[in-house]
């Protein structure tokens, strides 16, 4: 039996297989990668949602801020002059759940 006192055959053997694993790790960490790119996420709307997206777009491109009604309001607050109209208001709050209920059954 013979003992390699210089050691040179196992450490380049050792420096070779260390060199082939780095090798491979690379070449699999840029596999995962490019697996990893080519999945793309995607978002699919209900038909709900689509709806309300739509009648959001609807409301909010008709209505317009009227500032000075605005400012008309808050001054009739403040004072204590602002009288609500229960009539109004129910039938807005009607047309309002009338608008929402369509949304949802299309």
């Amino acid at each position: 039996m013979s003992i390699n006192i210089n050691r040179q055959t196992p450490q380049s053997n050792l420096a070779l297989d260390q060199n082939k694993a780095q090798k491979q790790g690379n070449a699999s960490t840029a596999d995962n990668t490019s697996k990893t790119n080519s999945n793309k996420d995607s978002v699919q709307l209900t038909s709900q949602a689509m709806s309300l997206n739509k009648m959001q777009k609807q409301t909010s491109s008709e209505s317009q801020v009227d500032m000075k009604r605005v400012e008309t309001l808050k001054a009739a607050i403040l004072n204590g002059d602002y009288k609500i109209n229960s009539e109004q208001l129910a039938k807005n709050i009607g047309k309002f759940e009338t608008d929402f209920n369509k949304a949802y059954s299309s």
